[in-house]
């Protein structure tokens, strides 16, 4: 396809994402997530089935996001890494994926029930990719390491999690890069600004949708960002 419609941060903004892809043209745009589809807002199984079927019937892509990789980190090693994604919003994804309240329960018989009742969950998240390619543009979830010779070597923490040594890096590379991670209130530094973010060949587009801000998407061709489409207020 000639185009791409990349979609930011969702973490669980189900009627935001349905509202968003009115705008996506399928027959001839690559549809992209940059990842963070679950976490503290209200229908995170409702964007993950919604996410998987779009996989499935129309070839869309989710990279994997720090959220998700707290999800699967929880049910490899729940003991060490439950109270990080719990204190992160994880426990009402969790809710929704269990169907029940998970009060009193301890990390490992969360992870325990998680991985007997939901069997996909695991290879899936495993099979997120850390970034994609589309013309010139660089899409990943968080960011690369700009101070390497080849961004593509950047460690898997970076592709997820990397801030400030990202966004305020030189962009030598000749590429232009799309992200989520980071509100764009933070990236402008202004709590009012909501509106996507641009420097230095980097488009900041997580829109602070769960924190009453907005979901973004951007509409790409090999070179350019040819539009945009914002939901919420």
């Amino acid at each position: 396809m000639k185009q791409a419609f990349v979609v930011g941060d969702v973490h669980g903004m189900f009627e935001m994402l349905e509202e968003l892809l009115t705008h996506w043209q399928r027959a001839t745009q690559q549809l992209i997530f940059v990842g963070d589809l679950i976490d503290r807002g209200p229908n995170s199984l409702a964007v993950l089935e919604c996410v998987r079927h779009l996989q499935a019937e129309h070839g869309a892509i989710c990279l994997r996001g720090n959220h998700e990789a707290m999800l699967w980190e929880t049910l490899i090693d729940p003991e060490t890494y439950y109270g990080r994604y719990e204190r992160n919003g994880g426990t009402t994804t969790i809710t929704e994926l269990l169907g029940h309240s998970i009060e009193g329960m301890s990390a490992t018989s969360i992870a325990d029930e998680l991985n007997a009742t939901q069997p996909w969950l695991r290879p899936w998240i495993e099979q997120l990719p850390l970034y994609t390619e589309f013309g010139n543009f660089v899409i990943s979830h968080a960011g690369v390491d700009l101070e390497l010779d080849d961004w593509r070597r950047s460690i898997q923490r970076d592709f997820i999690w990397i801030r400030e040594p990202f966004h305020q890096a030189p962009n030598r590379t000749g590429r232009e890069f799309i992200f989520g991670h980071t509100p764009v209130m933070a990236l402008h530094g202004d709590p009012s600004q909501k509106s996507i973010w641009h420097s230095d060949g980097k488009h900041g587009i997580d829109g602070g949708a769960v924190y009453g801000g907005v979901l973004h998407a951007v509409v790409i061709d090999a070179a350019h960002i040819l539009e945009s489409y914002t939901v919420g207020s």
